[in-house]
């Protein structure tokens, strides 16, 4: 009798040695697929940051180009947005290189901070923003996806 509880002793020893070696191995399975997820999220994140840095500069170079817009560049600019408005603009507010493009025209013109020019209509009650900031934050909302398919082709945006 002794023999047998003995035997029944090792064998329930050795059940629950499995079962703890079984739960073991379950857990550090998981915390490995958890390390491997958070490793891919980060590189995922990575990416898509890299990504935005690259759409960043591409804008960034985009706004660049219309800081560098030369004199008559910058007179076909006025003569434009200017021909795409809906109202009299009698006045035009701008930043400092505008003032010889504006000053042929007949419209006033005040010097403001921001590149670009600001369209304001006879009783100053329409207004239409062309400032540079302006421009391009609606490009980046409009054309980003575009932007992103150009910088990142095989659907990698």
């Amino acid at each position: 009798k002794k023999k047998e509880i003995l035997e029944n002793a090792e064998d329930e020893a050795e059940e629950i040695r499995e079962n703890v070696e079984e739960e073991i191995e379950n857990e550090k399975n998981a915390l490995e697929k958890q390390e491997l997820s958070n490793a891919r999220m980060k590189a995922k994140q990575e990416k898509l940051s890299a990504k935005q840095g690259q759409l960043d500069k591409a804008f960034g170079n985009f706004r660049e180009e219309l800081e560098n817009l030369d004199k008559e560049d910058r007179e076909a600019f006025v003569e434009n947005v200017i021909d795409s408005t809906d109202f009299e603009v009698t006045e035009i507010k701008g930043s400092e290189e505008f003032k010889e493009a504006v000053d042929e025209r007949s419209q006033d013109f005040e010097v403001i901070d921001e590149s670009g020019v600001i369209l304001v209509s006879v009783d100053g009650s329409m207004r239409r923003d062309f400032t540079f900031r302006r421009i391009v934050e609606n490009f980046r909302s409009e054309y980003r996806k575009d932007v992103a398919g150009i910088l990142f082709p095989e659907g990698e945006q």
